[in-house]
């Protein structure tokens, strides 16, 4: 008993740093946001084109952005998933404007090797290697986020896609029982924006869904059995800044 009473306080300190530990873990295997990220009508954050040709990213959160979880003890909020690329006349992949973090690096702990390729199919299967985009932890405020991309391109009409998706956003068509991490699967929206001279402004609108497993890069034409996950942003527009 003597040997019990004298272990316990060092028992109940690896205790507390193993819950801190777990609680650092999930943190890292959650969609949950770390780090500086810039804040809607704050200073940019570092990194961000703010002078000559660009395009400016502007993402206003919607009634579904921030979600949370239950892992044994903790509560996890969760935000999106987003990435954001430009594509030519024929659909063909450029670069990539913006991507969050967890996004570009695949980097969920108690995921499977490959990751979570159902997270933003579409955008890991158009880009072909590294790419130069700017990337951050996802905001709890939303996302403002400009690009110097547009200066090393020749003027002429471009498509912006946009991919974004929420892990644990469950409904009827997609249960927990069998949908998954992600449940529904992610969006994709599309803006069409000429790159030249003039200052232009388009809306993204919705085009469809990728792969609810992430196992190919094709877009599914429609929304059927999708609720939640269009809340996920109030406004969605790409901007081009000469």
């Amino acid at each position: 008993m003597e040997e019990l009473l004298w272990d316990f306080p060092s028992a109940k300190k690896a205790c507390a740093a193993l819950l801190a530990a777990a609680a650092i873990a999930v943190g890292a295997w959650a969609d949950t946001p770390s780090g500086a990220a810039p804040r809607l009508g704050s200073a940019p954050a570092p990194g961000m084109a703010q002078s000559g040709p660009r395009f400016e990213l502007e993402l206003v959160p919607g009634p579904q952005y921030r979600s949370s979880t239950r892992w044994f003890i903790f509560t996890l909020p969760i935000y999106p998933q987003v990435a954001c690329w430009v594509e030519d006349s024929l659909g063909r992949y450029i670069d990539t404007i913006y991507v969050t973090a967890k996004g570009e690096s695949s980097a969920w702990i108690s995921a499977p090797k490959e990751g979570r390729p159902e997270a933003l199919p579409v955008w890991n299967h158009a880009k072909a290697g590294p790419t130069d985009a700017v990337s951050a932890a996802t905001s709890a405020s939303g996302v403002l986020r400009g690009s110097d991309l547009a200066a090393r391109l020749p003027a002429g009409r471009y498509a912006i896609m946009l991919e974004t998706n929420r892990s644990y956003d469950f409904n009827d068509a997609y249960p927990r029982e069998s949908a998954g991490v992600s449940g529904q699967p992610s969006i994709i929206y599309r803006a069409e924006i000429p790159v030249g001279e003039a200052e232009s402004e388009a809306v993204f609108a919705a085009l469809g869904t990728g792969s609810p497993d992430g196992a190919d890069g094709r877009i599914r034409e429609g929304l059927a059995g999708m609720t939640t996950a269009l809340e996920l942003f109030s406004r969605m527009v790409v901007r081009y800044r000469p």
